[in-house]
């Protein structure tokens, strides 16, 4: 059963291990922490059978809506995590007027996903990412 619940203190530790396990530029437990005093983050943690499977972090200004990080640990990945999700998220923003992320070039499944989901693409940004140097593709959705 998946449940999905807003970042706490309560749950940034297993945000925290989560993005360890995803990301190259994994967030630490004190920066998910600090996303608590900000009034216009909005994260999500994605449980899967009790296990913190996934997380979006989103932040929200002046009616833009800017994903910062999605992730979900491998095991759980192809089971509609990220797009419940982006469904949640895209409930509790219905205000924003657009939204924007950006994701590795050669990342053909996750953009597949937000294409999926509504997003285009929009232009690139020449190495955004490294390890290895890799562009960005920008997306957004109107």
């Amino acid at each position: 059963m998946l449940k999905i619940v807003p970042l706490s203190a309560e749950n940034a530790a297993a945000a925290a291990e989560l993005s360890a396990k995803c990301l190259k530029e994994a967030w630490s437990e004190s920066t998910l922490v600090s996303q608590l005093d900000n009034p216009h983050d909005h994260t999500l943690i994605a449980y899967a059978d009790d296990r913190a499977a996934g997380f979006l972090s989103c932040w929200c200004v002046a009616g833009e809506a800017e994903i910062n990080n999605i992730c979900v640990l491998h095991e759980y990945r192809r089971q509609g995590i990220a797009r419940a999700m982006f469904g949640q998220i895209f409930s509790e923003l219905a205000d924003a007027e657009r939204w924007v992320l950006e994701v590795r070039e050669s990342n053909s499944a996750a953009i597949a996903l937000y294409e999926g989901l509504g997003f285009a693409r929009a232009g690139l940004r020449k190495n955004f990412y490294t390890d290895p140097d890799e562009n960005a593709v920008i997306m957004v959705r109107e």
